[in-house]
Order: C-alpha cells, then structure tokens, then sequence
C-alpha cells in the first residue's frame, strides 16, 4: 500500500534552494563539472548558472579550478556533512533498540524527525521481510497533524507553537479525521499523560499508527518513532498494548542519547518527573 500524498502548495518552495541542492547533487555524482555541463545538465541558462554557482563558492559549497573551469564540491560541505553525520547518529542508536519490537509487534516501525514547525520528515524505518507491510519512503515529508506522530510533537510543544501549526486549522485527510480544533487540542492532553499517541485511520483510511517519543537531553522531543500498521490488526486493546511497549523502549533510547534516567510515569500513567529534576 502506498503513502498517503501530500499536496504541497508553491508556497513551501524556493525554486533557488531547489536548484543549489540540485546542483550539489550533480557535484556529487560527476566529481566535478564546467558551467556548460551545469547549464546542460540542469537546463538553466548561463546568466542564472553563473550567478548560481559564484554564489555556491562564495560561501564555499562549492569549489572552482580556474586553470580548469571545473566547478567541485567545497569544503563549506565537509562540516555540515560531519555535523549531519553526527546528528543522525541517534537514528542508528534508535533503531538497535526498536529492532527488538519487530518480534512483538505486527507493524513498520518507522522513525520522524521534524523539519519545520508545520512538517516532519521520515528519516529511517525497520520492517520484516516476507510480511505484508505499508510502503513508506524514508525522505518523506509529512504533515505534522497527520496520524499520531503528529500530535506527540505538538503533545510537547508550547501553546503558542500548537497554535502557529494549527493556524490554518486541523486538515481533515480521511473522513475520520479529527476536523475541530478543541477536539484536536484535547486528544493533545492524553498524549502527554500517557507518553504515547493513537491514531485510526485519520491519516489514511485502513492504517492505523502509535507512536511515543525520543527526548533530548533539554526535554524537547527528538526524535517520534511509530508503528504503522493496518487498522485491521490493531484495535484499540492492541493499539494501547503496542503504545506502551513503545513507550517504554523509546524511554531507554532516551536515557542512553542524554545520559538521563528517562522518565517516570504515575498513575494512569502520567508523567511525574524527569531525571535531572524536570517534571511535567
């Protein structure tokens, strides 16, 4: 089963960054490239190639030759390479842990990093050969309203952050989608209680998700990881079933990203305090 779609307005567009990082990737894949092959290549006319590509050595993305007029990835790249390398290094350490949910749980285990306040990415997924399973791309852009790993970043943002990804309103993607506002608001609350999210069918018809997050050491969240799965085989029993064992493993991943003790859930499973003297 394919990914819901998401229509994207030009309005979350820069046609100039667009062309830079496509640039970027030409670089990449041919080693190096005169402005004729960037022009030929990319289909942009000289004037725009040339302004392009001064402006990417000017802030040392890109390298230039000019006894050869070649034009080579820079060294302004090495250190956000190295900086990304670094930052994605929880994903790794995310996934050893999630991989032991693979046995207990009938889903993908995917893992969402936010992009903007609006919209989060799918930076990683663990599934199980020879399973029938739902298709998701790692690199996807998604909503942040859409299905539970929406609502635990909104469940930890501050009321003024809730309230610019919600400005347009909750958009409704399925007929089961949360359409009010104080509803959506509400279903936020029971988020932050319990430590994790569910969601039936209100992103996409036929799926269900769960999902629970991965702090930092400021108690921000860093990470969300969620099981996908076909609302067929989870109902709402299993669904809080699987939103614990989640729970509880993202709690571990967080205690060995941040050095903390994780966190401490009271009764009704409500979160008392975080080690280091937080409370929530």
């Amino acid at each position: 089963m394919d990914s819901p779609k998401v229509s994207r307005g030009a309005d979350y567009r820069v046609p100039a960054i667009e062309r830079a990082f496509r640039v970027l990737r030409l670089l990449a894949a041919h080693s190096e490239l005169s402005l004729a092959g960037v022009i030929e290549l990319t289909g942009l006319n000289k004037s725009t190639a040339h302004y392009l590509m001064r402006t990417l050595v000017g802030v040392n993305a890109v390298g230039y030759d000019p006894e050869r007029r070649v034009y080579q990835l820079g060294p302004g790249l090495v250190e956000l390479g190295a900086a990304a390398a670094e930052q994605m290094n929880d994903v790794s350490i995310a996934k050893r842990y999630l991989a032991e949910l693979l046995e207990r749980m009938d889903v993908t285990i995917v893992l969402y990093r936010r992009i903007n306040p609006t919209e989060v990415i799918l930076v990683d997924k663990l599934e199980r050969p020879h399973r029938v399973r739902i298709t998701l791309q790692v690199g996807t852009p998604v909503p942040i309203q859409g299905g539970s790993f929406g609502r635990v970043f909104l469940a930890h943002d501050s009321p003024k952050d809730v309230a610019a990804a919600l400005a347009a309103g909750p958009h409704p993607y399925t007929s089961k989608s949360v359409a009010s506002r104080e509803q959506f608001l509400r279903e936020l609350e029971p988020v932050r209680d319990h430590g994790f999210a569910v969601d039936h069918e209100g992103f996409a018809l036929g799926v269900s998700t769960v999902a629970a997050p991965i702090f930092d050491d400021r108690g921000a969240v860093r990470l969300v990881a969620a099981g996908v799965g076909f609302t067929s085989a989870m109902d709402e029993e299993r669904a809080q079933s699987y939103g614990r064992l989640l729970r509880d493993t993202c709690d571990r991943i967080t205690k060995t990203l941040s050095g903390r003790s994780g966190l401490v859930y009271g009764p009704g499973g409500a979160v008392r305090q975080r080690a280091g003297g937080g409370t929530r």
